[in-house]
């Protein structure tokens, strides 16, 4: 088993050891009255993870039930999709698979649409929604939300539909001031949870269209989720055990800091990362500074170095970190992950062992330490 604070995958992120323990207490009745104050508890530190004063729903799927939930209750006929990587692609194909008219709106690699190309797609034909992807963990881009969300506020009858599976609990989100309609993240990104759990809220004109939309379903109707979200219960049976941990891992945070101390021990993470490719010879970022997600480092290891052959001596030293999600062939794309519960000293450490191996050299000497003894809260 990979030691706390190896784990540098854009996702699934490493669990901490005391939120893995809280996975084996023993079941009980979900819809008992054990689970309400679970329910009522996790409630403000989620609306506060997406910066909403609406109800947040917690549903047993993945990212990807979530993104066919928001396509099934806000898209009529069409949608606008912005693709700027792999999960961009993989939104537009949930909404045609969901049968829906996809127009996309392609950015090269690395880049990130600006409001204003949004705007000159918009005044095209008619969509009900325009969807996309904050952080593109594919290329490590991070869409500037403010002009996106102002250019959709401008045409009145068009949804935003935001997945924000590797940016929310990982920097700030301010759904209800950006007017975004429909938020979504993943527990096993920067909430350092295990895979399993999908969470999201919806604005109220959102859960308006809902209502109209045909075919929405059962599982995914957004209608009986907030429902469920305000009434403190659940219709169906929740993955228990993941409930349990994220109530763990919602402690956690509170007890360290809350969400502003989470954020500031991201930003921390990815300065050092930053200021760390800057140093280094061949290496560098696809996406420039001040449009790179803080979550997600997305490498050109230039033509030295084969990112496969880095990725099987980074397991060989006890680390995990990808290879290219959408361009599998490219041997020069490095990702790794720096997000959730770990903190500085693990990526030190970390790059202490990727630096030797990108020069050429075995891990150093520093590489050694254990870093189940490095501090981690």
């Amino acid at each position: 088993m990979m030691e706390f604070g190896r784990n540098f995958l854009p996702g699934p992120t490493g669990v901490h050891p005391e939120v893995l323990a809280s996975l084996t207490a023993p079941m009980f009745a979900h819809y008992g009255p054990k689970m309400r104050p679970f329910l009522e508890e996790i409630q403000p530190a989620l609306r506060e993870m997406f910066g909403t004063s609406r109800p947040v729903f917690t549903v047993t799927c993945s990212g990807t039930g979530m993104m066919e939930m928001a396509i099934r209750n806000s898209v009529r006929d069409r949608v606008l999709v912005v693709v700027s990587g792999f999960f961009g692609e993989y939104f537009a194909r949930i909404a045609e698979e969901c049968g829906k008219e996809v127009v996309r709106v392609h950015v090269p690699f690395g880049q990130v649409i600006s409001g204003e190309t949004l705007e000159m797609f918009l005044d095209g034909p008619r969509v009900d929604a325009v969807a996309l992807v904050h952080s593109e963990s594919s290329s490590g881009a991070l869409a500037p939300l403010d002009a996106i969300a102002g250019v959709v506020r401008r045409h009145d009858d068009v949804m935003l539909l935001v997945d924000g599976i590797s940016s929310a609990a990982g920097i700030p989100i301010e759904m209800d001031r950006l007017g975004i309609d429909f938020m979504i993240t993943g527990s096993q990104k920067a909430l350092s949870l295990p895979p399993g759990l999908a969470f999201g809220a919806v604005s109220e004109r959102l859960e308006a269209r809902a209502r109209e939309v045909l075919d929405v379903g059962r599982y995914f109707s957004v209608t009986r989720w907030v429902r469920m979200a305000v009434e403190m219960q659940l219709f169906e049976t929740p993955a228990l055990s993941l409930y349990l941990a994220l109530v763990c891992q919602l402690r956690r945070i509170a007890e360290r800091g809350g969400w502003p101390a989470r954020w500031a021990n991201q930003r921390a993470l990815a300065e050092s990362m930053w200021q760390w490719v800057d140093r280094q010879e061949e290496v560098r970022y696809f996406t420039p500074a001040g449009q790179r997600t803080p979550t997600v480092s997305v490498l050109d290891v230039g033509p030295h170095r084969d990112a496969r052959e880095l990725i099987a001596q980074l397991d060989a030293a006890g680390y995990a970190a990808a290879w290219a999600v959408d361009q599998p062939t490219d041997r020069r794309i490095l990702r790794i992950g720096h997000m959730g519960d770990l903190e500085p000293g693990h990526l030190e450490t970390f790059l202490g062992v990727l630096g030797p191996l990108l020069s050429g050299r075995g891990p150093d000497d520093h590489s050694r330490l254990n870093v189940s003894g490095v501090a981690h809260g």
